[in-house]
């Protein structure tokens, strides 16, 4: 016996092997509308997920054929999101795959989660970071040759390889899984979906040693640039051909939530739920509930929800599907893994709306809120170390030219900026209290004086809970702003200090062309101060470890605030919107109207945009000065998961930590501040990749 390379389309590969002749199927086909082969026919690029679905189920079923009484089927799947405006959905597409494979004979064995460390990095805001994929296991029997003795959480790396082919899986993944059935001299291992080859390479390394056992491999590929990375990389050279074959497949049909189970609106909190169900029945009571008009007519429009269960079972996976139906999306399946044993799902869900942004707070869970390890800041040098304007994505950026402040512990707390062509002095935000100092800010009634926990509702209206009076009708009604003592003083402080500063001066001015070439005059402020050679500085040669401070606004205030203030201010002074348009540069065209806007098309003013509409407006102070505040960020690569997306697998939390951290995604500030001072240790600290 040999190994072979079957090298042709799968459905017609599969017909030339022998029924009942394969131990082990191991693959992971081509993803849903993931990358196109260049190839006619090919899995992956059907026109619906209905259809994906439909033709895997049509291509497994000839495979169930093949496959030993005892045999074991492993299928690795990855998911994809549905693309809309403002919000995507989840397509739950392993799960439906599995749903309807188990219809069509499939004995589902065991659904594995294949963790990957070294996930791919991600951006997004609004959702958490994918880190895994499922391993679905199948069988054609009870009575089968797979073992659950092994953990059902695998964390294992993804793999570089020098080919193109990035859908490559590790090795080690497929050695995992050979791990949990038991080999027979003789036993043949398939791939219908071989790429390049993992499957073969890690058969033959466990046929030459570990196993001692004469296990063969039978690997399908119709591309031939992969049959010869095939041939190059395990060195078979026994390939067969197999001719087209034309098969009938057809769309899935979907199903609805089971009539028999009655749904159960969980009306808490009209921020968003978390709700860990302890059975199927309860977790589909619960998620039928987000059905019902009186769930809706509840919850605020941006409100989010996380709905779990701890005994999990195929139908509770793919009814997550169901929502989508409903006006809801899912936004993330979140793995729970107490142990590596275990592992239970979490969905986040959504309102399917694009007036609002929902309430999700990711920042609040990036960052620990207590350092492991207190770092001694008096023995860092953090003269020299790069600063990256965030809020102005044409400038080079600078470094930390003097400290001029410290905190009690040493860590810079006022410095000297020097930048290409101007200087600037900076609030720095102390790492252990970056929470508390830019969700600090409180607005109050401006009848009452009562604090506001919800300043703004951009989709409904807007009365002060205590004393009923009507808000943000006007200027007169629009909710006092104050910003904590702490902050207010040390800017206060900076004012001061940039005063001393200039006394020492030129006279701090230098002449530059705005945006229609016009000669202005621009105020530099500390231009004058000797520049160091930060290059050559310890704190520089930090940049070889990544740590580096970004520039930002220093309070978090929501966009639909903003613009209904602006809009509010607009009115009181009789300007239309293009009146303000034509009192900025042309290049702000297409740029003044996106702040008066409050839906998931709006946006915030940059600080220097923020001085002129206070001109314009003809304000000092306020909310719109507030705005313009601006503080340093210190940014690391220490071992923590600060500055990054957290992923969608949490390990070792019990349900209350889990809760809790859930919670803290989408609680009003002060609701938030209040929970992170009653349990610190729990938030933000749990995160995994």
């Amino acid at each position: 016996m040999r190994d072979i390379i079957i090298h042709g389309d799968v459905y017609g590969g599969l017909g030339i092997i022998d029924d009942e002749s394969i131990a082990i199927a191991i693959t992971s086909p081509p993803y849903w509308k993931q990358r196109d082969y260049r190839f006619e026919g090919q899995v992956g690029q059907e026109s619906a997920p209905e259809e994906y679905i439909g033709r895997l189920v049509k291509i497994f079923e000839r495979l169930r054929g093949k496959l030993r009484r005892d045999g074991v089927f492993f299928l690795n799947v990855g998911d994809k999101y549905l693309g809309r405006y403002g919000k995507s959905h989840l397509l739950q597409l392993p799960y439906r795959i599995a749903y309807h494979m188990v219809r069509n004979g499939w004995i589902l064995e065991d659904i594995l989660v294949w963790h990957k460390p070294n996930h791919m990095p991600s951006s997004v805001k609004d959702r958490f970071t994918n880190t895994y994929e499922p391993i679905l296991v199948f069988s054609r029997s009870r009575d089968n040759i797979y073992s659950r003795k092994r953990p059902a959480v695998l964390e294992i790396p993804l793999q570089q390889t020098p080919w193109r082919h990035t859908a490559v899986y590790p090795e080690r993944l497929v050695e995992e899984l050979l791990n949990r059935v038991r080999l027979s001299d003789g036993d043949l291992i398939l791939d219908p979906f071989a790429g390049t080859g993992t499957t073969a390479a890690v058969v033959k390394r466990l046929r030459e040693s570990f196993y001692g056992k004469d296990i063969y491999s039978v690997m399908i590929e119709k591309g031939e640039e992969f049959v010869q990375i095939i041939k190059e990389r395990t060195g078979i050279g026994n390939i067969i051909s197999a001719d087209e074959e034309e098969y009938h497949w057809s769309p899935v049909e979907e199903y609805d939530f089971p009539e028999n189970i009655k749904p159960e609106p969980l009306l808490e909190s009209k921020y968003g739920e978390v709700f860990i169900a302890p059975d199927y029945g309860r977790f589909i009571s619960v998620l039928k509930g987000i059905t019902t008009k009186e769930f809706k007519d509840f919850h605020r429009e941006d409100a989010i929800f996380f709905f779990g269960l701890r005994k999990w079972n195929l139908e509770s996976l793919y009814y997550a599907h169901t929502i989508y139906r409903y006006g809801y999306v899912l936004r993330n399946m979140i793995v729970v893994s107490s142990n590596e044993d275990y592992w239970y799902p979490v969905f986040m869900f959504a309102r399917d709306t694009t007036r609002v942004s929902y309430r999700f707070y990711l920042d609040r869970v990036r960052v620990e809120h207590r350092l492991k390890e207190r770092r001694r800041w008096q023995n860092i040098n953090f003269l020299g170390m790069r600063v990256k304007d965030i809020l102005e994505k044409t400038s080079e950026g600078g470094y930390i030219a003097e400290i001029l402040e410290r905190y009690d512990d040493g860590f810079p707390r006022i410095v000297l900026v020097n930048w290409r062509e101007s200087s600037s002095v900076e609030l720095v935000i102390h790492p252990e209290k970056e929470e508390f100092m830019r969700e600090g800010i409180r607005f109050y009634c401006p009848n009452c004086r009562s604090v506001l926990d919800e300043p703004y509702d951009p989709i409904g209206e807007n009365v002060c809970p205590v004393c009923g009076v009507k808000l943000w009708e006007s200027i007169d009604t629009v909710p006092l702003v104050r910003e904590p003592e702490e902050t207010k003083n040390i800017t206060s402080r900076i004012h001061d200090v940039e005063m001393g500063l200039l006394k020492t001066s030129d006279d701090g001015f230098r002449r530059t062309k705005d945006n229609n070439g016009q000669k202005t005059i621009k105020f530099t402020k500390f231009a004058h101060l000797e520049r160091i050679n930060w290059g050559a500085s310890p704190g520089a040669r930090k940049l070889m470890l990544g740590e580096y401070f970004t520039k930002m606004r220093l309070y978090r205030i929501e966009q639909p605030i903003v613009a209904q203030y602006l809009n509010l201010l607009r009115k009181a002074r009789g300007l239309t919107i293009r009146d303000i348009v034509e009192k900025f540069p042309d290049s702000y065209k297409h740029t003044v109207g996106h702040w008066f806007r409050k839906d998931f098309g709006g946006s915030i003013p940059l600080p220097e945009d923020l001085r002129r509409l206070r001109k314009i407006f003809g304000i000092e102070d306020g909310l719109l000065r507030i705005l313009e505040r601006t503080a340093l960020k210190f940014q690391t690569v220490k071992s923590s998961s600060k500055g990054k997306n957290p992923g969608d697998f949490l390990s070792h939390l019990k349900e209350k930590e889990l809760v809790q951290y859930l919670k803290s995604l989408f609680l009003p500030s002060s609701n938030y501040l209040t929970m992170l001072e009653e349990s610190s240790e729990i938030l933000g600290t749990r995160s995994q990749g």
